[in-house]
């Protein structure tokens, strides 16, 4: 009974976490919002389910209740279990990185054969403390890591390697979106 007791206490107590951690990243999104950004941009540095970002631009709930709303939401689309933790502080740094100035970071532009990358390339764009993740099906922590890591490594590759090793079906798919452009 003491352990059924337990369980049930470590799982309200992770519940409460993630539902504390979405709040301050909703915060964040209220404030992005009030100097200007749009959803998509917002969508762009920090990785949140798009209904959550939608609610707190309509302006008319609570945060909190966006935020037990939303985790809620995740826990029914994973089976009724809580999903891994999302690392907060990870968020705010992503956050922070969306306004270097681009010229900090040097452009990567993949060729047809391999280029070497040096140091402080990879640095630049790989994942914070170069540690990989993987949160409900997304790799790494939002869409612009997982960019910089991708041109990185096609870069490191080149094109022509890229091409060789796609499946057949993503090569067709791959030369109809590049003949739609």
């Amino acid at each position: 009974m003491r352990e059924a007791f337990d369980n049930t206490l470590q799982e309200y107590l992770r519940k409460s976490e993630l539902i504390a951690e979405l709040s301050c990243t909703l915060q964040i999104v209220k404030r992005l919002k009030g100097i200007g950004f749009s959803v998509k941009q917002v969508l762009k540095i920090i990785e949140l389910p798009e209904s959550a970002v939608l609610r707190v631009f309509a302006g008319k709930e609570d945060i909190r209740k966006i935020a037990e709303d939303t985790v809620n939401q995740q826990i029914a689309e994973n089976g009724g279990k809580i999903p891994e933790s999302r690392d907060f502080i990870k968020w705010v740094e992503n956050a922070l990185e969306y306004f270097e100035p681009e010229e900090d970071k040097e452009e990567l532009i993949p060729l047809a054969e391999p280029q070497r990358l040096s140091c402080e390339q990879w640095a630049q764009h790989t994942p914070y403390e170069n540690k990989l993740e993987l949160f409900d099906g997304q790799a790494l922590a939002d869409l612009r890591e997982r960019e910089n890591l991708i041109i990185a490594l096609i870069y490191n590759i080149g094109l022509k390697h890229l091409i060789k090793m796609l499946p057949p079906e993503s090569k067709r798919i791959l030369k109809e979106l590049l003949d739609e452009q």
